[in-house]
């Protein structure tokens, strides 16, 4: 059997670990519910994407909340601004070979001068769906295992096996949970304890 890695992987797998045809879809749909219910509704976690630009326009990824940085892979940083100020450089009408600005404005990214090609776009932004056009995520990259659990979960409690359905869907929280405890780690693990007390 193929690793789990996206989408289509994914939806093979419930298939064949369960050993019935599913309406996959419908399966991590309702996984993906679950997710965010635990992750509860201030989620957001960093991810990067490539935004490309056509004439100065590139749509924001799925599931955008705030921006953290965008670059050129030529030219570094680029800076982000208001609407109006690209508007201004962009009257000219003048293109580029990299952004010297950028803004959001709405559901796109806008460049001044007006840019054409890829730029690397970092952001917190909450889970998105995995679909037939979106077919990875930073989960199921992390832990597929956990995607996997809690979807052969939904498929038990669709069958009315509630006791298999509870038990698969504690192994993915505790996936999730132990993926949190990791990042901490990673995080904090370089840094030293310093104790309030007397020095002898």
């Amino acid at each position: 059997m193929a690793a789990i890695t996206d989408y289509a992987t994914l939806s093979a797998a419930i298939n064949t670990w369960d050993e019935r045809t599913h309406d996959t879809d419908e399966l991590i749909g309702l996984a993906e519910s679950e997710f965010r219910i635990y992750f509860g509704p201030n989620y957001a976690k960093e991810t990067t994407a490539t935004l490309t630009f056509a004439a100065g326009v590139a749509a924001l990824p799925t599931g955008f909340i705030r921006p953290i940085s965008l670059t050129h892979e030529t030219y570094g940083d680029i800076p982000f601004r208001d609407i109006g100020t690209v508007n201004a450089v962009n009257a000219t009408g003048t293109t580029g070979s990299s952004p010297a600005i950028v803004a959001i404005s709405g559901s796109s990214v806008y460049s001044a001068p007006l840019y054409t090609g890829d730029a690397t776009f970092v952001y917190d932004g909450t889970l998105t769906g995995l679909s037939g056009s979106n077919t990875t995520n930073w989960l199921i990259t992390n832990a597929p295992q956990a995607y996997l659990s809690m979807c052969l979960s939904m498929a038990k409690a669709k069958f009315e096996d509630f006791q298999g359905a509870s038990v698969l869907k504690q192994q993915a929280l505790q996936t999730l949970s132990d993926l949190g405890m990791q990042s901490t780690v990673g995080a904090y693990g370089r840094s030293g304890m310093t104790m309030r007390g007397a020095t002898p």
